[in-house]
């Protein structure tokens, strides 16, 4: 079998030899170049190149293509690259090659099969690297220059379509679209001798360069019918055309149809009519550039141009809180959402991490791309590649230009578990490496007797191990570690960011559900016990389920007011008195535990104090011998709470920034837009909603404080005891 040639090589075609390749071999794909030493600029280190990779370059490489070239593809790791003008390795790696293809070729059998299996090592020498901050940074900056024209050239040719437009609108707004004025409703009689009032106003211009002024104009129909129109600012003023924006801001916030708006405004003629309202709102709607998702009932929006018109609003806010030289903090945040029961979409967006942006509010989050879908990884990665690839610029550039100013960030990405193994590619959260930090086993969990280190260092999780791992996919889950698929963002492990209040839940969660099990049969008076929390809950039996009982699923609020209200109230719960006492410690500790690791100003051992008190919870979680309390039953969240929520908290200072609690609001905003928009491009109406909220933001009225005194009432179960009230009034 001959050797196809594929170009023009230092080695004449008469004298190339075919290297054969055996099927025991590993395919020639998966072999890379592997460095060996420290990489250091002033230093040496070395290159081991496998015999089949030199013995391939001899034989296949193209016309033009340097041995160094070949080399710098190969090389697994990208810290150094090798410098194309380095004539003694390019001459050293083209005798090496020659070299492997003789000795296989003289080679037979084992030897032969020996040979293609060694490794070359070559020495790197000072001068022949270079540098890839250096590369990086020449990209970067040509990138940015580049985009820099790119938008000069966009805004140019928007200014000159913006001419055209505004010179066709003068040259059709003189015509007449409708009927004539004899023909018409006195209504709109009336707006029609506004329309002829602006253009007769246009018209007449040029008698200010003669010093008259046109005081009115009077007019007859073919009727005989005559109109005075006076040219005063009154008269200007009565235009029904005009909207007050706080009506648009209030129908929005609110989800007001159109149907009712138009009803109430027939009914009162001061309020602006329907008609006025829909063209400020597609006015609105206009200066925003929204982009179908081609294949998916989804949009999206520039997240850089969205970035840099927050930040240049919060600047003109407040401008002494971002510097040029300081590094804003962006989170992108992602989640799945049931609006109705047969649409769910997935919503893409960010916060910036400034006390001005308010990013633990629905207001502070912004979409940046809505899709009508699954949350599983196929429709995330083929509807959102698009944003994933201005992502990854954006992370790669590491800031941005506002107002001629740059700016640095730095990228985060927060969600629950199930988001964020999708985005690195992971299995689920119940598979067996289900940790994104770490490749820690499941039954290996709930050991804490590592110390701290142990996770996030020599099984810790990195970009290059997730797509080395992906590679291996097809093997054992021992090999592929649960790297299913290639991860989406380039955005770093260590800045993935665990949610602490899906955390809370997700615990808070397996608690109670153990508390209702050692309750049982005598369910209802732990029910009464947690209502007097001040909380609506019921627990009843599944009609679905053999026996198996459900209870009400209760609100984050509902949640935290139940883990500081219930633990002083368990002593009369029947529970087993083995491990009662050991029951309330693990709800107060887990209250005491949970509000230092979601503390916005933790104190500064707390790292050091979250591990060990996280260690001894879960040693107290599976000391109490009960259905529930097994080692099998700790979860990802529970491991992440002792090993990488303090090195998180270490590193960037608290993990409350990056908290999903405004993310759910503002999914709660983007449902009740969804129930106002009309259904036929829902995923648009969502976006353009919240963006004209956006807009309308400073018509927002300012709620007065209200302070609550009466602690009985609203912390103690009074309200709670009040409503039980009503319902058993209601009853008779």
């Amino acid at each position: 079998m001959e050797s196809t040639n594929h170009g023009e090589g230092p080695v004449a075609a008469s004298k190339r030899r075919y290297i054969p390749l055996n099927d025991v071999l590993p395919p020639l794909e998966t072999l890379v170049v592997a460095i060996e030493g420290s990489v250091d600029p002033d230093g040496v280190c070395c290159l081991s190149i496998p015999n089949r990779v030199l013995g391939d370059w001899a034989n296949n490489r193209e016309k033009n293509t340097s041995f160094v070239a070949l080399a710098n593809e190969y090389i697994v790791d990208e810290a150094i690259t090798l410098n194309p003008e380095a004539a003694r390795l390019e001459d050293l790696l083209y005798r090496k090659s020659l070299g492997v293809v003789s000795k296989v070729r003289a080679a037979r059998g084992v030897n032969r099969k020996n040979a293609l299996l060694r490794s070359t090592t070559i020495t790197i020498l000072n001068g022949e690297t270079i540098s890839a901050a250096d590369l990086q940074s020449e990209l970067n900056e040509v990138t940015y220059l580049n985009e820099e024209a790119d938008a000069f050239i966009e805004g140019l040719q928007e200014e000159v379509q913006d001419l055209k437009d505004a010179l066709s609108e003068a040259q059709d707004s003189q015509n007449n679209p409708g009927g004539k004025i004899d023909a018409v409703s006195n209504r709109h009689a009336r707006r029609k001798i506004q329309e002829v009032s602006e253009h007769a106003n246009k018209a007449l211009e040029f008698l200010s360069t003669y010093g008259l002024v046109a005081e009115s104009l009077k007019v007859h129909t073919t009727s005989g019918k005559t109109f005075h129109i006076p040219f005063s600012d009154d008269a200007a003023s009565e235009n029904e055309d005009t909207v007050d924006l706080r009506v648009l801001y209030i129908l929005d916030r609110y989800g007001v149809s159109d149907a009712f708006y138009h009803e109430l405004a027939m009914l009162f003629s001061e309020l602006p009519r329907s008609r006025a309202v829909k063209k400020a709102r597609t006015d609105l709607n206009h200066t925003m550039q929204l982009t179908r998702i081609p294949g998916h009932e989804g949009a999206y929006r520039s997240f850089e141009r969205s970035l840099c018109e927050q930040l240049s609003t919060m600047i003109a806010q407040d401008a002494t809180s971002f510097q040029p030289n300081q590094k804003i903090k962006v989170r992108i945040s992602g989640d799945g959402a049931k609006f109705s029961r047969t649409s769910s979409f997935v919503l893409l967006s960010y916060a910036i991490l400034m006390p001005v942006g308010r990013y633990l509010s629905g207001i502070g989050n912004h979409t940046i791309a809505v899709v009508k879908g699954a949350e599983d990884y196929d429709t995330i990665s083929t509807a959102f590649a698009a944003t994933f690839q201005e992502i990854d610029g954006l992370q790669q550039l590491g800031f941005v230009a506002v107002n001629g100013v740059s700016y640095n960030i730095e990228l985060f990405f927060s969600s629950d578990m199930k988001f964020m193994l999708t985005m690195l590619g992971l299995n689920a959260a119940n598979s067996i490496y289900a940790c994104p930090k770490c490749t820690v086993h499941r039954d290996c969990r709930w050991d804490v007797s590592k110390p701290e280190s142990y996770y996030s260092t020599t099984m810790a999780r990195t970009l290059v191990t997730l797509r080395r791992a992906f590679a291996s996919h097809g093997r054992t889950a021992a090999v592929h570690q649960g790297s299913v698929n290639r991860p989406l963002t380039a955005i770093p492990v260590d800045h993935m960011m665990i949610d602490e209040l899906h955390l809370f839940l997700r615990i808070f969660d397996v608690m109670l559900r153990n508390l209702i099990k050692m309750s049982e049969p005598q369910t209802q008076q732990l029910v009464a016990y947690i209502r007097s929390c001040g909380v609506s809950f019921t627990i009843w039996e599944s009609e679905s389920s053999d026996g198996k009982v459900e209870w009400t699923s209760l609100t984050g609020e509902a949640k935290k007011k139940v883990l500081k209200l219930l633990p002083s109230k368990m002593k009369d719960i029947p529970l087993p008195n083995a491990f009662l006492d050991d029951v309330v410690q693990l709800w107060k500790d887990f209250e005491v535990l949970y509000n230092l690791l979601s503390s916005e100003t933790p104190p500064p051992n707390a790292a050091d104090d979250i591990h060990l008190k996280a260690k001894r919870w879960i040693q107290l979680f599976l000391r109490i011998k009960s259905d529930g309390h097994q080692k099998k039953f700790v979860t990802p969240y529970f491991h992440v709470m002792v090993y990488h929520v303090p090195d998180a908290i270490r590193q960037f200072g608290n993990i409350k920034q990056f908290s999903c609690q405004g993310v759910e609001k503002h999914k709660d905003d983007s449902k009740r837009n969804y129930f106002s928009s009309n259904h036929w491009d829902a995923p648009a109406e969502i976006m353009l909603a919240e963006h004209r909220l956006e807009l309308l933001q400073q018509y927002a009225r300012e709620k007065r404080h209200y302070t609550k005194h009466a602690a009985a009432y609203w912390h103690e179960g009074g309200m709670q005891e009040m409503r039980s009230q009503m319902r058993e009034t209601l009853k008779y």
